[in-house]
């Protein structure tokens, strides 16, 4: 009587020991579950890798450009381009009036002589009744929200401490349409407007801009 117990206290040990391995093994396992969900992302990045990064953090004091309103500004922003031209980020710029706008990046443009445009879908513009870009001269109109609301600034990384050549420069947000946005991005260094630019850059007075290759 004794051996059929023992015998039938190992053969539930096993049988127990080989569920609780089916478990561990089974795809239905929360951590199988997370690397199963995780693998389509992945496998959409694999061999489109980042070609150009773009991100910063600051703020600068004074006009941002000769029509623009003077005090503090804070902006931060992060931009990614991959391989096949996809590019993804976001940015936020704060005056010192209050108003904050938000946006999506979705492309960025060597304009030349170190200088990057970042375009971005405009998510958010407190308060809504700011007043237009000012720049119709320059054929720049104003937003048309929300469905047509593209946002444009441009970015100068002039290096890092000691190798620094200048502060790194930025200009003000420019809300307009999500056309003339792209127009930017698609015609980059030979975009008309690209000779108006270094009008409207200001020094980042504490903070920093990188752009990586």
């Amino acid at each position: 009587m004794r051996r059929t117990t023992r015998r039938s206290t190992s053969f539930a040990v096993v049988a127990i020991t080989a569920l609780l391995l089916a478990c561990d093994e089974s795809p239905t396992s929360p951590d199988s579950q997370d690397q199963a969900s995780a693998a389509p992302e992945l496998a959409a990045y694999a061999g489109n890798p980042v070609v150009l990064s773009a991100s910063g953090s600051g703020h600068v004091v004074g006009p941002v450009g000769p029509i623009a309103e003077a005090g503090k500004r804070t902006f931060s922003f992060t931009a990614q381009q991959r391989q096949d031209g996809t590019t993804t980020g976001n940015f936020e710029y704060r005056t010192g009036s209050g108003q904050r706008q938000n946006g999506r990046v979705f492309c960025m443009a060597d304009l030349g002589d170190g200088l990057l445009a970042i375009g971005a879908e405009g998510t958010q513009r407190v308060p809504e009744n700011q007043p237009p870009n000012q720049l119709d001269g320059l054929g720049v109109p104003d937003a048309e929200r929300p469905d047509n609301h593209g946002v444009f600034f441009v970015v100068r990384d002039n290096g890092e401490g000691a190798n620094a050549s200048a502060p790194d420069q930025i200009t003000g947000a420019a809300n307009t349409t999500l056309v003339l946005v792209n127009g930017i991005c698609v015609l980059g260094a030979d975009h008309p407007l690209v000779p108006y630019v270094p009008a409207f850059l200001v020094d980042v007075q504490s903070g920093n801009i990188q752009v990586r290759p």
